[in-house]
């Protein structure tokens, strides 16, 4: 039986940096990382983030072209096919040049092995890979997660689509049927719709994407509402899902009345579930719930040996990118042997790659008010922006959350069709616990998108000094300062 110093269950996100990071700090040390498809990527490259991005792209090259119809240049549906055929011929070329780099990357540390298989606990010290044992001193679970199917009637919900199944399939539909509320349900709606299925959005809230503050899910609310390919259906409830003559039915309630809807296709998308299931975690004591593993802020397990990232873990921002920075605060803790390192995951950020983008750094209004923390907030409209107006787009937002008390930047949202390209300093501005004066003193070049951010920052600060220098205290103050 071989021994490792370190297993890595996962080759994702949540896996396979902290292998390569420790392995680099620790040469001497061997380590192993399994994964079920015997690839490095995970969701993210496979089924997620990457391929909604290629296809993402794609679509957003047609919303501009369709600019030109004004001008009585129609694109036709031959075009739409032949688009198609090229982000599928994209997705494998970008997919396997991905996954084979992560491969010569690893192979590169001389101290990785990568073995193919489902990986599961047989006693407190060994892992099952099919039918070879292996021994680990010390383990990481970074299994990821899976779509959620709820318990829907009818003969169509073993033929309805997820993401992932989505990905591997790679048709297009004519129409679809998508339902869900959140992120992943949008942004396959303005995607697909971009280039040309019907879509029917059925939510279960009376408004969408309710990770965010009001005005911004708004925005894509509008945006959605204004889009010819689709209709969007919110406070209802999708019950039943039949298929028959190469066509799906989707019943739902919405005020209590049954209605139903008819596509070519239905994806669900409304949530995910953590991969725990047959890894026989009981036999290592690591505990575990529904939602997930349950670890500290050091990611660390029940078991101490044992550490766990990513989508598996219960209450962890499902994010490609959080999972990594995780890796990082399991690596220093693993090479330190002692845990240091915590994860705060209140500097998270993300990005909705709709239509415009969404970028979200630190924590919400709604978040900041549900801790109790007085805050405040402002808004800069992009629309009085220069660069906005240069690239001739219509809708543009920009939000500060700051706290009262020391006038820290602590939450960043971005309404933008290129928020994806500054939300990256609107991370940093929250990570590194920015003011607004420090930002007033931040000299950004002109024109641009990130100098709203000093534009906002001087508004506010601003503003907080004009209250300040009228209160009758403070002017006294200065009068007798300048006579001194």
């Amino acid at each position: 039986m071989k021994k490792y110093d370190l297993v890595v269950l996962g080759g994702g996100p949540g896996g396979t940096p902290v292998a390569m990071e420790y392995a680099g700090m620790n040469p001497n040390k061997s380590v192993a990382i399994i994964d079920i498809k015997g690839k490095l990527g995970g969701e993210c490259l496979f089924d997620g983030c990457i391929p909604s991005k290629i296809m993402k792209i794609t679509s957003h090259y047609i919303s501009e072209l369709k600019r030109v119809e004004e001008l009585g240049i129609e694109i036709k549906e031959s075009d739409y096919k032949n688009i198609w055929e090229t982000i599928k011929k994209r997705k494998k070329e970008i997919l396997s040049k991905r996954t084979n780099g992560a491969y010569e990357k690893l192979v590169s540390f001389g101290n990785i092995e990568l073995l193919e298989g489902k990986g599961k606990f047989n006693s407190e010290n060994t892992i099952l890979v099919g039918e070879k044992e292996i021994e680990f001193e010390r383990c990481v679970i970074a299994t990821g997660s899976k779509p959620f199917i709820p318990p829907f009637k009818g003969n169509g919900v073993d033929k309805v689509w997820t993401n992932q199944i989505f990905f591997e399939k790679m048709e297009f539909p004519k129409s679809l049927t998508i339902i869900g509320d959140g992120p992943i349900a949008i942004e396959f709606a303005q995607i697909l719709s971009t280039l040309g299925s019907k879509i029917t959005l059925i939510g279960m809230a009376d408004s969408i994407l309710t990770m965010m503050d009001d005005e911004f899910s708004k925005i894509i609310l509008d945006r959605l509402k204004e889009n010819k390919n689709v209709e969007v259906i919110l406070g209802a409830m999708a019950q039943e899902i039949n298929y028959s003559e190469n066509e799906f039915e989707i019943i739902y309630t919405k005020e209590n009345e049954k209605r139903s809807v008819k596509s070519e296709r239905v994806l669900v998308a409304t949530g995910r579930v953590a991969n725990v299931e047959d890894l026989n975690l009981e036999k290592v004591q690591v505990a575990y719930n529904k939602t997930g593993i349950h670890a500290d802020n050091h990611l660390s397990t029940t078991n101490k040996r044992i550490y766990a990232n990513g989508d598996v873990v219960s209450e962890f921002p499902k994010f490609a990118h959080t999972a990594t920075y995780g890796s990082h605060v399991i690596a220093k803790n693993l090479h330190l042997e002692h845990n240091f390192s915590k994860a705060n995951f209140d500097h998270n950020s993300w990005v909705l790659f709709s239509e415009p983008n969404i970028a979200i750094a630190g924590i919400t209004e709604k978040e900041a008010k549900k801790r109790g923390i007085d805050i405040l907030t402002a808004t800069y409209d992009y629309r009085i922006d220069a660069k906005l107006q240069v690239d001739g787009y219509k809708i543009g937002y920009l939000k500060f959350i700051v706290n009262k008390k020391d006038l820290k930047i602590i939450g960043i949202a971005i309404a933008l069709n290129d928020a994806n390209a500054i939300g990256g300093e609107a991370a940093l501005i929250v990570a590194n616990g920015i003011t607004l004066k420090d930002l007033t003193e931040t000299i950004h070049p002109h024109p641009t998108y990130s100098e709203a951010f000093t534009v906002l920052a001087k508004q506010m600060f601003g503003k907080l000094m004009k209250e300040k220098m009228d209160n009758p205290v403070i002017k006294t103050l200065l009068k007798i300062e300048r006579k001194l």
